[in-house]
């Protein structure tokens, strides 16, 4: 494959833009020629222009280059940066977009081996249905999109000199009179789905404040609730509104001269400038130096290492029993994991929880980020395993490997969900840790005389936080005596020089990445992310623990579906929706099914995944699309099947068995989707044990 992909990646955006043109034909060659895209071309034997106009616009607003391309970039630039510079006269210019952009980057990943290429591919299939409507949103273009498209609503030809001067005479006319069309005003700060959430009115800087002074307009007084949307439509309307006096002569004019700097600094593109970061700082000398200086061992700088290997010894190939619920170890067996650690510590609790032993809470966690253990279920009882080929995978690694891959597990892939709890966070831990951390440093020893103290550290940056910052070798801990029924007291934290010149390497790598790791959300992913930038300061760092892809699976599943006391054995075929499998379960309780419903299961970290029905607006995966052959399930997983969110009946379903299915197929059941009843050969109730509650027992509908 003599195209290199990859020569974008390093030059500067004044060196790409003039052989950008002749990179995009040169990647639209090797498509039509591949196998993809030669299939894909029979069909669409015209195209090309979505892929030239991704490429082009990816990279000149985001400078964002196809080995770089994540499915969260994407994501914005289909759903914002497109709509918003790109005006379409006809709904069918967007009819091959998606297609075609699909064909595209399944091509990436099959022939360049892309490593976000699949996921992006299927992200783009997941919003064919809804591009069309987003590059035809006048609210997420700009002023000009806005122009245009009310104009085309207006009936006015604008695709012609001679209809875009009509309309702007009827516009003009409308100004002079008092009486302008309403255009639209995207919100260029926020994307639409927050823009509604109202915030605090923080002390503008004093350019602002001398424009609002200038329009007559009064800002709200800081500390005060305010709408952003509502708010900027209202700045970016008096900005309007003083476009007719902009454009009079104004040479002679030092107020209007004035307002027209402080217009370009504060309005349309401006805004988003004065918002975006400013790249991070290099690394100080004596940062540098303390990197360089320090060996990694199984115990040194800290004893993360060791002691993430004793509990991975514990488990065993036994594995450890925890609780159903959270999935945690039980009170009975965190004591004497306590003692098996390097550094134990002493609490004065009766009832003790696996988040009392916060060494235990961190190192859980990682068990969980790395993928190492699952949490797998037979019955009423549930079992922390390891994963044997994982394991194996691991054992290989040196010290070095191993403290920097558990190091990128914690600050970039873990997610307090896996410890049951943010669920709804979008922030990461790490990214937790990090914004804490100047809190946590900004004295080099800080004193708690006593549990009040110290009690900012439960929450900033929380108490497993702490204790894995001390795995780490970041910072020094000194325990103090527990009052009785009190936990963990800690005494004194002081933070170590490779722990600040470590977090402030971490920031600066995370602000390189634009606050995003890929592998927060895509699991399968190697654990290399940090490798570039920790491999010049720990060279040994060579080889990397890999991630863990989820097979799909079409083969027939066997579900023990339990509703309170009763429960009916269900098979279904890997291929099908859930939505079927939730026909089947309410078919075999002889519910009806005009109700909306979800599935929730754990992924292969512990996170919880909710899929819903298709009717519901909220949701990013929906029951209709998503086949129970492509969850991460194994034999003893569980999930939830909700049916109902006013009566709540909460079915509890563990996998069994999967098997081959048969070879008459399945038996006919009769399923309801999108308001059709159908037979349709998909799956079968095997056994039933207990009778059906009624589903009405009041006598509702």
């Amino acid at each position: 494959m003599s195209f290199n992909i990859r020569q974008l990646d390093k030059l500067d955006y004044d060196d790409v833009e003039p052989i950008l043109p002749a990179y995009i034909d040169a990647i639209l060659d090797e498509f039509v020629t591949s196998k993809v895209g030669q299939v894909y071309v029979k069909g669409h034997p015209e195209g090309g222009g979505w892929i030239g106009t991704f490429i082009e616009i990816g990279y000149m607003y985001g400078e964002l280059t196809l080995p770089k391309m994540t499915k969260g970039a994407v994501q914005e630039l289909m759903e914002y940066t497109l709509p918003r510079k790109i005006t379409l006269m006809d709904p069918s210019e967007v009819e091959d977009a998606i297609p075609e952009l699909v064909a595209f980057w399944t091509f990436l990943k099959e022939d360049y081996k892309l490593r976000s290429a699949g996921a992006i591919a299927n992200y783009l299939q997941s919003i064919e249905t809804k591009f069309t409507d987003w590059m035809f949103d006048s609210a997420r273009g700009g002023l000009a999109k806005s122009f245009v498209t009310q104009g085309m609503a207006a009936g006015y030809d604008m695709t012609t000199e001679e209809g875009l001067q009509a309309f702007q005479e009827e516009y003009n006319q409308g100004i002079r009179s008092g009486k302008s069309p309403s255009l639209p005003m995207p919100n260029m700060l926020m994307p639409p789905e927050t823009a509604s959430a109202t915030i605090p009115m923080t002390e503008p800087p004093a350019d602002v404040r001398a424009l609002f002074e200038m329009m007559g307009m009064e800002l709200p007084e800081a500390g005060s609730q305010v709408d952003p949307a509502s708010f900027l439509e209202q700045v970016l309307n008096a900005t309007k509104q003083l476009g007719t006096l902009l454009g009079q002569d104004t040479e002679n004019d030092p107020d209007i001269t004035e307002l027209e700097q402080l217009l370009a600094g504060v309005s349309g593109e401006g805004l988003i400038e004065t918002i975006t970061l400013s790249p991070p700082e290099p690394l100080a000398e004596e940062l540098v130096a303390t990197l360089k200086a320090q060996t990694i061992s199984n115990s040194e700088p800290g004893t993360i290492v060791q002691d993430f290997q004793t509990l991975l010894e514990t488990i065993g190939t036994e594995g450890l029993s925890v609780s159903g619920k959270r999935q945690q170890i039980p009170a009975k067996l965190l004591e004497e994991i306590n003692q098996t650690l390097t550094n134990p510590i002493k609490i004065a609790l009766k009832r003790p929880q696996q988040q009392s032993y916060p060494p235990i809470h961190g190192l859980y966690l990682l068990l969980r980020a790395t993928g190492l253990a699952t949490v797998l279920s037979k019955g009423k009882q549930h079992c922390l395993q390891l994963n044997s080929a994982l394991y194996e995978d691991w054992q290989q690694l040196s010290p070095t490997e191993k403290y920097c891959t558990l190091l990128e597990a914690w600050m970039v892939r873990a997610h307090g969900d896996m410890l049951s709890e943010d669920r709804t966070s979008v922030m990461s831990v790490g990214d937790h840790c990090l914004r804490t951390w100047p809190m946590l440093a900004r004295q080099k020893k800080q004193s708690y005389e006593n549990y009040d103290h110290q009690q900012n550290l439960k929450y900033s940056p929380g108490y497993y936080n702490v204790a894995l910052m001390a795995l780490f070798g970041f910072i020094k801990i000194v325990d103090g005596k527990p009052t009785k029924g009190k936990g963990w007291r800690v005494r004194s934290v002081e933070v170590l020089p490779f722990g600040a010149a470590m977090m402030t390497l971490l920031a600066r790598a995370y602000a390189e990445n634009d606050f995003y790791w890929i592998s927060f959300e895509e699991n399968e992913l190697p654990f290399d992310e940090l490798l570039e930038y920790l491999q010049p300061y720990f060279p040994e760092w060579k080889n990397t623990l890999p991630g863990i892809e989820v097979a799909f699976t079409p083969e027939r599943h066997i579900f023990k579906v339990s509703l309170g006391k009763i429960w009916r054995r269900i098979a279904v075929s890997g291929e099908a929706p859930l939505s079927y499998l939730g026909d089947l379960i309410l078919s075999s309780v002889n519910f009806d099914s005009d109700h909306l419903d979800c599935f929730t299961y754990r992924n292969v970290l512990g996170r919880q995944v909710q899929v819903v029905h298709p009717y519901m607006d909220e949701g990013e995966l929906f029951t209709d699309e998503v086949t129970v052959g492509s969850l991460p399930l194994v034999v003893g997983s569980t999930l939830e099947y909700l049916f109902d969110f006013g009566d709540r009946w909460e079915f509890q379903l563990q996998l069994e068995k999967i098997e081959p299915a048969p070879a008459q197929g399945f038996a006919k059941v009769k399923t309801k989707k999108r308001g059709k009843a159908k037979k349709v050969s998909i799956g079968e109730i095997i056994e039933a044990h207990g009778e059906a509650p009624e589903q009405y027992p009041d006598g509702d509908w």
